[in-house]
């Protein structure tokens, strides 16, 4: 009861902010399901308010109700039936974000593989010390995970950050939007700097958190090299391919002292590369920064912060939901979870 008390109070400060008024749902119909599931605990520390204890959790959706009270993960989900009948999924979020990162997190569905919850998920590891500084995490809910949910939680001391890079307007740049932990903390663009992305498309739209920090690293690989369909047929079958419709040839690359590097997804990574110009695509796939751009924006990220690589195809993605109407389930979704 104490644990219930306390997040209803905490909550309702929040959402008296944030919804001003109880909310009329004139334009909603049918019933409204919060996608989280119910959670007990057994003692809270309302003096400290920085730790709870947990009944030994089984799944991933009771990890996300516990990262959700402690701080690491600032979303859950509902969905809706609207007028026709149809299925609607709208994201809330219990901290102020851009409209860009509200539209694309309708899309990533409750899940273990939402970029919000991997990201509290690495976030709680390097809060815990469940790995080395230099260590690997894919934001999943391992045996090692669970069993450290049974002990107390330190609340998520790092701010909220979200990465948005941006290729679909020249010159391309990177963006970053923080939330300090503080409950009644105020979202703001704190940063922005000109990268290059990937050539033919190898910079891929998507979200992902960052899962390895490395001040400075040796990066290899391939880089695709567009070539006629004649010389294609030319080359060795291991030297050649389509990639994303077009013929190229992989040149093979040793880059080494590669600094401020951040990886996100599949070996890509926001860090600092010298080149002649930036704002379009130049790299193998990952985000590349001038070097004091590079340093500074190393200095800001941390372990588990989003990045969102938004394109063509991101920017063309509708939301199955007016804003209006969007506005007032995310406030009903809150107001629920805040009484679950």
């Amino acid at each position: 009861m104490k644990l219930r008390h306390h997040l209803q109070k905490s909550r309702s400060r929040f959402l008296t902010a944030k919804i001003g008024a109880i909310l009329t749902a004139a334009c909603i119909t049918g019933a409204l399901t919060v996608n989280a599931p119910a959670f007990a605990a057994n003692t809270f520390d309302s003096s400290t308010n920085t730790s709870i204890r947990t009944q030994n959790p089984q799944d991933w959706q009771q990890v996300w109700q516990i990262l959700t009270l402690t701080g690491y993960v600032h979303l859950v989900y509902g969905t809706y039936m609207g007028r026709y009948g149809g299925m609607h999924t709208v994201a809330a979020w219990n901290i102020p974000v851009p409209q860009a990162l509200q539209k694309i997190s309708n899309n990533w569905g409750y899940s273990p593989y939402n970029p919000a919850f991997r990201s509290g998920l690495i976030q709680f590891e390097r809060a815990d010390h469940l790995l080395n500084r230099r260590g690997i995490s894919r934001g999943r809910v391992t045996p090692e995970v669970l069993s450290a949910l049974r002990a107390p939680i330190p609340k998520n001391r790092f701010p909220f950050q979200w990465i948005k890079v941006e290729k679909s307007t020249h010159p391309e740049h990177l963006q970053i939007w923080q939330v300090p932990p503080d409950p009644q903390g105020k979202g703001q663009w704190i940063y922005r700097t000109v990268v290059n992305t990937g050539v033919m498309h190898s910079t891929p739209d998507g979200s992902w958190p960052i899962y390895q920090r490395l001040a400075k690293t040796t990066m290899t690989g391939k880089f695709p090299i567009a070539v006629s369909p004649r010389e294609y047929h030319l080359l060795p079958a291991s030297d050649r391919s389509i990639y994303h419709g077009y013929h190229v040839r992989w040149q093979h690359y040793i880059a080494p002292n590669v600094h401020f590097v951040n990886y996100f997804y599949d070996g890509r990574a926001i860090h600092f590369y010298p080149r002649k110009s930036y704002g379009w695509p130049q790299s193998a796939g990952c985000v590349e920064e001038p070097y004091q751009n590079a340093r500074k924006v190393y200095a800001l990220l941390h372990y588990g912060d989003i990045v969102s690589v938004m394109g063509h195809y991101e920017n063309h993605k509708t939301n199955p939901v007016t804003p209006m109407t969007a506005r007032k389930l995310r406030q009903k979704i809150l107001l629920e979870f805040a009484h679950s």
